[in-house]
């Protein structure tokens, strides 16, 4: 990682600002990339900053430390310039803080998504594979749930899509590709097979609302999330409960 007293400085925000809005030249990115590469500051500065909207800028915030740092000094030049080294380092402070702060609050929802996320169990062959029920499993959901079962979930999508291509409204289907889109982090296409489910408001109830608060944690949708999570909470037969309320209180 790097530090103040290596010989390449740490970013500053204009520096941040101009590689995250492409105002840099082709040397100038090169040399923050090889930087981003060896420092985790301002790697997570960057990320913070890029995953951020409406918020003071932390160059103001250190101008302002700085400018009353300065205001209420009147002793000698050295004594003024022992005063402006130490606003200097309460300002590297800042900035490494503030940008942790960003990359923290940037990434929760990921984080929680991580911690909560467990892929629906697959209850599909004994249910298809039931005497009651004559018809086989079709190739394409045999070779889907075979790879969903050892966990190769990207594997296991394009034989869901093939599948659910001929039997659009099969919940359960819908259901194991939901969870696979989920584990391989395409979290829109997971949204649209529950919501699919939803629809039809036959089946499921307990595990839909469960994972579409998951997929939009993982899209960092928190309204659309919260509004899910309290769907599972007034559910009171949902085994999902006291996870819902456990996320809920984490993104008050």
């Amino acid at each position: 990682m790097n530090s103040i007293f290596q010989k390449r400085s740490c970013l500053t925000q204009r520096e941040v600002m101009q590689y995250l809005n492409d105002e840099l030249s082709d040397e100038q990115r090169y040399d923050v990339e090889n930087h981003l590469l060896d420092c985790e500051l301002c790697s997570a500065a960057v990320e913070g900053y890029a995953q951020s909207q409406n918020f003071r800028t932390a160059e103001e915030d250190i101008q302002e430390v700085v400018a009353r740092v300065n205001a209420s000094v009147k002793g000698p030049a050295r004594r003024r310039l022992a005063w402006i080294n130490r606003a200097a380092a309460v300002a590297l402070v800042l900035v490494v803080s503030y940008a942790v702060f960003l990359y923290w609050s940037a990434s929760q929802p990921a984080r929680l998504f991580a911690a909560y996320f467990e892929p629906a169990p697959n209850t599909y062959i004994t249910y298809r594979s039931a005497d009651s029920n004559p018809n086989p499993i079709p190739e394409e959901l045999k070779q889907a749930l075979g790879y969903y079962n050892t966990e190769a979930f990207d594997l296991s999508l394009p034989h869901f899509k093939n599948y659910l291509a001929d039997h659009p409204d099969d919940p359960q289907a819908l259901l194991l590709a939901a969870n696979a889109y989920l584990q391989a982090g395409q979290a829109e296409q997971a949204v649209q097979c529950l919501l699919r489910i939803e629809a039809r408001g036959e089946t499921l109830q307990s595990e839909v609302p469960w994972y579409l608060a998951l997929a939009y944690l993982q899209q960092k949708q928190l309204p659309r999330a919260r509004q899910y999570l309290e769907n599972v909470m007034a559910t009171p037969s949902s085994p999902f409960r006291e996870k819902a309320g456990e996320i809920l209180e984490k993104i008050k």
